[in-house]
């Protein structure tokens, strides 16, 4: 939506002069891959300890997906904990709304499950989860909109919504499904939860910030990184 481009301007989180690094060994390039997803999978998870804590997290974490996704790998730590403090007070407001929201729908689905007739109790459950879906579609633009983003949360929380409807296919239905589908494993296999323990969360974000970043590339303009760059490249 073109709204959304106009609302909001470019927060810029580079690495050394915004420049991706000279190409690579494939083999040491993975391991580095890895070694960084581990890294900030570790980081993202200690600063979800304290639970109200989690919206900082997640906005740092999609920050440093989003630089890697840009950029290239490298400094973790300096941008995860750059966005944490820069974003802590929106990332917060926006988590604990996140969380009253998830509250009130488990209360509901309780509710709808075991009081009133059948055909009501089915008919409220379905609307319940048509409605948190909306909603959780909109909190999966959220964070990785205010980790790239700098606006007032209700203008942010405006351009997530607007984003994850006008491109819904095939980008939100996507990482709505592979989110979905990572919590469908890790609640049904314990080799999942292990995964997501080492390194999950942090590869998770940085599978879905492609997604989001193809979306963020048609309403930012940024300097083309290199001849090949897969983001801007093409643009004229």
């Amino acid at each position: 939506p073109s709204s959304a481009a106009s609302d909001v301007y470019k927060r810029q989180i580079h690495g050394k002069g915004g420049q991706r690094m000279p190409k690579e060994n494939p083999v040491i390039a993975f391991l580095n891959k890895m070694a960084d997803l581990i890294l900030l999978n570790l980081i993202f998870l200690l600063c979800c300890i304290p639970v109200v804590t989690i919206g900082p997290a997640i906005t740092a974490l999609y920050a440093v997906s989003l630089r890697s996704v840009r950029y290239g790998d490298g400094y973790v730590i300096q941008t995860f904990f750059r966005s944490f403090k820069q974003n802590f007070k929106q990332s917060f407001v926006a988590g604990m709304i996140g969380l009253l929201f998830v509250c009130l729908l488990f209360i509901d689905l309780f509710f709808w499950r075991n009081v009133g007739p059948a055909f009501m109790s089915v008919f409220m459950t379905v609307v319940s989860v048509c409605v948190g879906y909306l909603v959780f579609i909109v909190f999966l633009w959220l964070f990785p909109v205010i980790a790239k983003l700098e606006n007032p949360l209700r203008v942010q929380i405006k351009n997530a919504a607007a984003m994850a409807v006008a491109h819904f296919f095939p980008y939100t239905l996507f990482v709505s499904v592979i989110v979905l589908a990572a919590g469908y494993m890790a609640y049904t296999s314990i080799i999942t939860d292990v995964l997501l323990l080492l390194m999950g969360f942090a590869l998770l974000a940085y599978v879905c910030s492609f997604f989001f970043y193809k979306v963020f590339a048609k309403y930012i303009d940024e300097e083309p990184v290199g001849e090949d760059d897969p983001l801007y490249g093409s643009r004229e």
